[in-house]
């Protein structure tokens, strides 16, 4: 089998896209290539900051394969047909008539690789999804196109990408220029001989080799990922600063070295040295080094200067200052932002029954949290929002319990993220996050297609990830009605009402609950199930997901969902028809009384599983239901001619339908 080598070269790529582009391009590669009739063998992929790199070995051709596609019917009007023939390449009086409607008929017709290459390599190209993209003349992309390698083991496969016709050149480093690729087995090497590590394996292991000879390194804000991605002949230096500026709070100059520099601190005896080591992409050493360390220092001095003047400020000037920033347009000041958090704080400890003390270092913490970002050290380092605040509260004398939930308040920052250790900032994050999310929904300023200017998706994914880390029943319904319910009483206008803008914030939530789930095995349709339950929680929604899972397969659960069907089909056929109560004295046969009977037992024990979260017993209670539902199907005329025993009989079942729903809307799995 030929190997097929797909380089697509780019001006430099940001980070992030690389790693978009890892995780998108294997999959896209395979299916890509089999949509074009290749099935493909042994890929691999490599990216780097200025190439997207596809290799695999596929079939010399494709084999002849008959088809038949039905189109549209044959009395459809002129374009429908032409249309249709077109796509399949065929001509109009080509299609056949068949049953009323026209078909595609081909024999089909073996095809050389070479033929259908292109074609996969513009499915990749139109498949890769980045969060941000650049237009220029030849198209949208990441960043612009600039040159094409397509090869056949050593043949270039002619086609134009983005208006760069493919060849057999690849770039070397920036100083190095052009350089000839032979064929995929090569590639590697290729690109070594003109200074450029493709693979980014390669890449991160050098780079690791060489942070290890400079000494013991830490990597708190995990920017070694991102720095993979930025060089591609990655050499590793050391640069020195004063010792004057580990004076600051640790994690002032670790920031400043990471935030914006991506240096990584040194350390030794377990704390941070004056030193620390950076990745370059080639170049002179000495040079090198000189121009980072200037660069540091410089940030260290303004780091020195806001910390300074933030101390002689103090956090209650901050504080004074709240009233007079605006939190977002149509929300108030943060001091309002403030004051609607410490009530959520409030309640939340109350639901999770925490005690005093740290119910009152979690109120104080709420009503302080907000201070720092008028402060100096995060308008120069916004990565230290919290942290800052926490030093300017321990200056304060505030006791440490509000001072760590001040810190880290603000985690997760990113979906997978660190979580808050403390529980104080544990019950403190979820209250600043619901807030927001609360309040951007209320202004109608929720997030459109990729668009979330206010990072909602992160603050509800750090939402659900803390309430499942902590086991935390939330009440989110209460949560942000108690928020949009404050923004009103602050003097602010909704945009939006409440009963609509509180239950779509909460699904809102419980939508970052799926991947979550996803990835413990849980299916699509099981989550379906789960969401039709109307759980308003991540707790009792990722059990009752886990409980389906589990359930998956059973006769047992088959039989739950045939008999919901059976209800909840009849009921909502006649729902106009259906009476307000079931009235016992009107039943006329056994299978009423016992339907009756076991709905009552039902009722008792799916609700006091479900309150247990026990959704396993919550299902084993509903599949005691089945028998009684089917006798009932079996021996009852539901539509009887009395339209008050007609009606009686539909609310039995209709109630039948509310409890087993209680346990999941079962006609979301499949049958």
């Amino acid at each position: 089998m030929p190997d097929l080598l797909i380089e697509i070269g780019c001006e430099e790529l940001p980070a992030a896209a690389c790693r978009e582009a890892e995780r998108q391009l294997p999959e896209l590669l395979t299916r890509s290539l089999s949509e074009a009739g290749l099935e493909s063998r042994d890929a691999r992929i490599h990216v780097g900051p200025r190439r997207l790199v596809a290799i695999a070995s596929v079939p010399p051709q494709r084999d002849a394969v008959a088809t038949q596609q039905r189109g549209p019917r044959a009395d459809a009007p002129e374009p429908a047909r032409a249309g249709f023939a077109r796509k399949h390449g065929l001509a109009v009086d080509e299609l056949e008539q068949r049953e009323g409607f026209v078909w595609a008929v081909s024999d089909g017709r073996a095809a050389p690789a070479a033929e259908l290459v292109p074609d996969a390599v513009h499915r990749i190209v139109a498949g890769l999804q980045f969060a941000k993209t650049m237009r220029w003349p030849g198209g949208r992309f990441s960043r612009p196109i600039r040159w094409l390698v397509v090869k056949l083991d050593d043949e270039v496969v002619a086609m134009e990408l983005a208006g760069v016709a493919s060849g057999g050149e690849s770039r070397g480093h920036r100083s190095l220029g052009a350089v000839r690729v032979g064929s995929a087995a090569s590639y590697l090497d290729d690109l070594r001989g003109v200074h450029v590590l493709a693979d980014a394996a390669e890449r991160r292991e050098l780079i690791v080799e060489g942070l290890n000879t400079v000494g013991e390194w830490i990597d708190p804000m995990a920017k070694l990922e991102e720095v993979v991605h930025l060089v591609e002949w990655p050499v590793v230096l050391e640069g020195r600063f004063d010792e004057r500026y580990l004076e600051l709070p640790e994690r002032v100059p670790i920031t400043a070295m990471q935030s914006h520099q991506r240096y990584f601190p040194i350390v030794r005896e377990g704390r941070l040295d004056a030193r620390f080591a950076f990745v370059a992409n080639g170049g002179d050493a000495a040079v090198v080094a000189a121009g980072n360390e200037e660069v540091l220092v410089g940030r260290l001095e303004d780091a020195v200067f806001a910390h300074d003047k933030d101390q002689a400020r103090g956090i209650a000037a901050m504080l004074a200052e709240l009233p007079r920033v605006s939190f977002l347009e149509g929300a108030g000041s943060l001091a309002d932002k403030a004051e609607r958090v410490r009530e959520l704080a409030r309640q939340l400890c109350d639901r999770v029954e925490v005690e005093p003390p740290l119910r009152e270092a979690v109120a104080r913490a709420a009503a302080l949290c907000k201070a720092d970002l008028v402060s100096s050290l995060v308008a120069e380092f916004s990565d230290l929002q919290g942290y800052a605040g926490s030093l300017y509260a321990r200056d304060a004398g505030e006791p440490p319990e509000v001072c760590d939930a001040i810190a880290d308040h603000h985690l997760p920052i990113e979906a997978g993220g660190a979580l808050p250790a403390d529980e104080g900032a544990a019950l403190l994050s979820v209250s600043d996050k619901a807030d927001t999310v609360a309040v951007a929904f209320a202004l109608g300023a929720q997030p459109t297609g990729s668009r979330d200017p206010y990072g909602l998706r992160r603050a509800a994914a750090g939402i659900v990830a803390i309430a499942l880390e902590r086991g935390y029943e939330l009440g989110l319904v209460d949560l942000m009605a108690e928020s949009v319910h404050m923004l009103v009483s602050q003097g602010h206008e909704l945009r939006r009402k409440p009963l609509e803008a509180v239950p779509d914030a909460v699904d809102f939530v419980l939508d970052r609950v799926e991947p979550l789930m996803a990835e413990e095995g849980v299916t699509v349709d099981e989550m379906r199930a789960a969401r039709g339950s109307g759980v308003t929680g991540p707790l009792p929604l990722a059990a009752l997901c886990r409980a389906l899972r589990d359930a998956r397969g059973a006769e047992w659960l088959a039989a739950i969902r045939d008999a919901y069907g059976r209800c909840i089909r009849i009921t909502a056929r006649a729902a106009e028809q259906t009476a307000s109560e079931v009235r016992t004295s009107m039943f006329e046969m056994d299978e009423e009384r016992a339907l009756c009977a076991a709905l009552t037992a039902a009722d008792i024990e799916i609700a006091d599983a479900a309150a247990r979260r026990d959704y396993a017993s919550a299902l084993d209670a509903a599949a005691l239901m089945v028998e009684p539902i089917n006798a009932y199907f079996e021996q009852v005329m539901v539509m009887a001619d009395d339209p008050a025993l007609r009606g009686n009989r539909l609310k039995l079942l209709a109630d039948v339908v509310s409890t087993l729903r209680l346990v999941g809307d079962f006609e979301q799995l499949p049958g």
